[in-house]
């Protein structure tokens, strides 16, 4: 009977948890991809500049750089989203009530999970298929501008260095077929040994399947003088091709064959059972395959870490969401940039490598969750609140000019004051016997200590002590 009263209350939660932290999570995609798509702007400014971008391929190219930023942006923005719906609750009062209504942490997990996988299935959606498409058609889109560029930009009777290490000169071109007549060609990509080409005639042929571009001339001949031995040499030929290098190969892509990041899975899988003989490749690709089912997995390790991270009632508010929110995205990508080093060198197994993040921070969670439900503080997290209102406390000060707020100490600082022998208390506050036996007699006195200030009630306890007892008990 108890039960069915409360069905319909934890129904209306579930959708409020839901909305909010779904809305939350949306809203912190947005922002994260715009600050990450910022991050390409001097990038996509080049492209524009030297390799003749226009309009469309400007947005082509931030679509398909999407993909690639989202599968990284999807689980952070859910712990982002998560922790500071839940920081919000904790500060108007909202978990309070929900436990005073016995609403129980499994029941507030719930909604919290279905946005999660919403979150899962997204970034696996990206990383294991939209991502690698994506990659391959940017390569694909900036030769395709940088050879049309290259082509429309060769003119008659110009000097035109648009190719790396070439200088191309041509006399005439047909406007038909797009023969070069009268080519001279200055080759420097040999610096001791410098060539010139002659060709009556010559063609631009691009090959979109090898993303490359080949030069080919006829009827004429290489001239070639090597200064060191310092002798002269000409061959002549009917037909002579070479491939052609764009200028600025960090950003225009001079091969079709495909990177790692580039590839489906399946053609990552077969790559890997072939290259088992060569280790250095095996273990790189089988780091990049456990890679794209580790990041969205993430997501799930997340959702169940933010309820515990969450759930502890902050003052801080939004502000200490976000800052957990960090600490934990640094150590996750410290630990998988960790791992893919180790697994890539074969130090351990890739697979190991690549879901120690996972499996370290579904371990935290799981201890995180065990406190929560025992109601025992979370040194570290009541740490970081605390640092976190002196900042909120000294920024108001200045920025407003109001008198400092009086700040409430840590919980577990206070039980440690109140409850710990005169032994303990030397060590942990860093004080003489004297002092310590004096705290004992006071709280006895008193019936315990409620704020850290009634100490400089005792005497010999001045402000300058009592500010070394807070370096010791924060330290």
């Amino acid at each position: 009977m108890v039960l069915n009263k409360f069905k319909p209350k934890i129904k209306i939660i579930d959708h409020y948890l839901f909305n909010d932290i779904l809305t939350a999570f949306g809203v912190c995609v947005f922002i994260l991809t715009f600050t990450a798509l910022m991050g390409q702007v001097f990038k996509l400014t080049s492209m524009v500049i030297n390799k003749g971008f226009g309009f469309v391929d400007t947005l082509k190219f931030l679509g398909l750089l999407l993909p690639s930023i989202c599968m990284f942006v999807i689980p952070m923005s859910l712990l982002l989203g998560i922790l500071t719906t839940l920081g919000r609750m904790s500060t108007d009062g909202e978990i309070i009530a929900f436990k005073a209504s016995g609403i129980s942490l499994s029941q507030i997990l719930r909604p919290i999970l279905m946005v999660s996988l919403i979150a899962f299935f997204a970034s696996n959606f990206f990383s294991l298929y939209l991502s690698p498409n994506a990659n391959y058609s940017l390569k694909k889109l900036v030769f395709e501008v940088a050879k049309t560029k290259a082509e429309v930009g060769l003119k008659e009777r110009i000097f035109d260095s648009d190719f790396e290490g070439l200088t191309l000169y041509v006399n005439q071109i047909d406007s038909r077929d797009g023969k070069l007549e009268g080519v001279l060609v200055s080759d420097t990509r040999q610096a001791e040994d410098p060539s010139t080409i002659i060709a009556n005639e010559g063609y631009l042929i691009p090959n979109p399947e090898q993303l490359e571009m080949t030069l080919q001339l006829k009827n004429g001949s290489i001239h070639r003088l090597n200064q060191n031995k310092k002798s002269y040499q000409k061959i002549d030929f009917e037909t002579y091709n070479f491939i052609l290098n764009l200028q600025d190969s960090s950003t225009v892509p001079t091969s079709m064959t495909k990177e790692k990041r580039e590839m489906s899975f399946q053609e990552l899988w077969r790559f890997a059972i072939q290259e088992q003989a060569n280790k250095a490749k095996y273990y790189d690709t089988l780091v990049e395959l456990h890679s794209r089912f580790s990041t969205p997995f993430a997501c799930l390790v997340f959702g169940f870490l933010a309820v515990p991270l969450g759930i502890f009632s902050p003052r801080a508010g939004r502000a200490y969401g976000f800052v957990i929110s960090l600490i934990v995205i640094l150590m996750y990508y410290i630990l998988f940039s960790l791992g893919e080093s180790i697994g890539s060198l074969g130090m351990v197994h890739p697979m190991i490598a690549m879901w120690l993040p996972n499996v370290f921070f579904l371990l935290l969670s799981f201890y995180l969750f065990k406190k929560i439900k025992a109601e025992t503080p979370i040194l570290i997290l009541e740490k970081v609140n605390w640092y976190l209102e002196i900042i909120k406390n000294t920024f108001r000060r200045i920025t407003e000019g109001t008198k400092p707020l009086k700040i409430d100490y840590l919980p577990s600082l206070m039980w440690d004051i109140n409850n710990s022998t005169k032994d303990v208390l030397m060590l942990k506050l860093g004080i003489g016997e004297k002092r310590a036996a004096a705290i004992i007699a006071y709280r006895e006195a008193r019936g315990g200590i409620k704020e850290l200030e009634e100490l400089k009630k005792i005497r010999g306890i001045s402000d300058k002590t009592l500010n070394k007892i807070l370096e010791n008990l924060l330290g």
